[in-house]
């Protein structure tokens, strides 16, 4: 091994992409916590929470790359969620092969509970965190324009397909 330091080393704990890993690990953990009495494991409550941000719904490949999963792996996950009627496969109107994945109308009071327990741990949370001179909405301001960057960096089609989705996603909201 050799002697010489890097400059940057990306997998140093105190580095941006493993302190975004972490910090969206630990989130995760809390707000699985804060949501174990219905249930619902991590894996279905983000399902859920992708969908509510699209009313009409969303394809299997969609849904996927929002989740940032493959889509196969996301079979058994929506068999689950539609055998306890938490969503539903709908057909595509443009395409007969491929099936929409929306909430049903009893996930939304579930959806509701999801951003209320969000809402508290954020406020807990970020009412706890005090660095002198950063505010939370520079951090949001920074943490927008690093997601603009690196969405700037991906392939084109998957540019594509995220544009299209937040395009949805905001007029749908």
């Amino acid at each position: 091994m050799s002697d010489t330091k890097t400059e940057f080393d990306i997998c140093a704990e105190d580095r941006v992409p493993v302190l975004l890993h972490r910090v969206d690990q630990l989130w995760r953990q809390l707000l699985d916590h804060e949501l174990a009495h219905h249930g619902l494991s991590q894996a279905k409550w983000r399902t859920m929470a992708i969908l509510s941000l699209y009313p009409e719904g969303l394809i299997q490949s969609e849904l996927a790359e929002e989740l940032g999963i493959e889509g196969p792996s996301l079979v058994a996950m929506i068999d689950r969620l539609s055998r306890d009627e938490w969503v539903e496969r709908v057909q595509c109107g443009t395409d007969r092969r491929c099936k929409i994945i929306r909430l049903t109308e009893r996930a939304l009071p579930l959806i509701d509970e999801i951003r209320s327990s969000a809402e508290k741990l954020y406020a807990r949370t970020f009412a706890e965190v005090d660095v002198p001179g950063v505010s939370i909405p520079d951090v949001e301001r920074f943490f927008i324009a690093l997601r603009d960057r690196l969405f700037d960096n991906l392939p084109e089609k998957k540019r594509q397909q995220r544009r299209r989705n937040l395009a949805r996603a905001t007029a749908e909201g």
